[in-house]
């Protein structure tokens, strides 16, 4: 298979029908948390995007030299922490000094991506779960944050409907939101026999 052809399996694939954040659940509480203010949901999944892809393509090479014994299981996750602490350093370093009206608008922002599970998590299961090349680890990591906006913007609008007088007292809140997410989750899952990567 070519390396667009690569690309483009893993960015569909965690995209549409093994969606990261359902399958495995990394970062469901940042979609929680960001759904409560929909106009940060493209913002907040662009900024997750870059350090998701610059997390992965630092940690590619990385992981190849620590190899596969007991003690490189140790380290890898302490190896991917470190490449999202030093990115997030950078960023911020950056931004401040370069585009300092763009850090204000995104300040709060920025640690919440840099360290989301949701980026460590796929660092962590491109490298060690698969035998990728680097165009495929890419298209994960770019694929994840692609099925986080789609179900970011599924969710906001699902809870748009569920502040309902309709629904029960007692169903309001998290256990309607949990049960639409459940939902959720089936009907998006009804696509996943046809391809399984995670």
């Amino acid at each position: 298979m070519s390396n667009f052809g690569s690309f483009m399996l893993f960015l569909f694939a965690t995209a549409v029908t093994q969606n990261v954040v359902l399958t495995t659940g990394f970062g469901s509480s940042m979609l929680l948390r960001i759904v409560r203010h929909p106009r940060d949901i493209l913002p907040f999944s662009g900024i997750l995007g870059v350090f998701s892809v610059l997390t992965v393509t630092v940690a590619y090479p990385l992981d190849a030299l620590i190899g596969t014994d007991f003690f490189a299981k140790l380290l890898r996750p302490l190896m991917v922490v470190g490449i999202a602490a030093v990115l997030y350093l950078l960023s911020v370093l950056l931004l401040r000094h370069l585009a300092p009206a763009v850090y204000a608008r995104i300040e709060k922002m920025l640690p919440l991506a840099a360290f989301n599970n949701l980026v460590i998590g796929v660092a962590l299961i491109c490298n060690h779960s698969f035998a990728l090349p680097l165009i495929g680890a890419v298209g994960l990591a770019l694929g994840c944050c692609v099925g986080f906006t789609v179900l970011s913007l599924l969710t906001a609008e699902g809870l748009e409907r569920l502040d309902s007088p309709d629904i029960p007292p007692a169903f309001r809140g998290l256990p309607a939101t949990l049960i639409y997410i459940g939902l959720l989750a089936l009907a998006i899952l009804g696509f996943a026999s046809s391809v399984s990567l995670i």
